[in-house]
């Protein structure tokens, strides 16, 4: 055997990076958007709106904030279950040299410079 039959497979560190993502990176970010349930906007539109003073224009604000708002935690766990699809679709191991390999370090690191 000679050329790439000798060389070995390399672990598939991409798909690494996406679980991470799925079960670190992205509840985290959920997280931190909003702990808790119903809407993030609440934090903001609950002490403004039962705060006792009538004013029209804040409650338009705060029903534009809350509509805004909707879909927030849904966003995520769409992107969560994207990263999940993306994931199981990945081998455990890939060809050396293939991008998602050894090389996944470097590929990443250079997309992140060039945005």
């Amino acid at each position: 055997m000679t050329g790439e039959e000798d060389k070995p497979d390399e672990p598939n560190l991409y798909k690494g990076t996406l679980e991470r993502c799925r079960d670190t990176l992205i509840p985290d970010c959920r997280d931190t958007v909003h702990e808790g349930t119903g809407s993030p906007a609440q934090a903001i539109a609950g002490p403004i709106g039962e705060g006792g003073w009538e004013c029209r224009e804040a409650t338009e604000w705060l029903t534009e904030l809350t509509e805004h708002c909707n879909g927030i935690l849904d966003a995520f766990d769409d992107a969560i279950d994207a990263v999940r699809s993306e994931a199981s679709a990945q081998p455990e191991r890939v060809p050396a040299h293939d991008w998602r390999g050894n090389n996944w370090p470097r590929t990443w690191s250079m997309e992140q410079r060039m945005r």
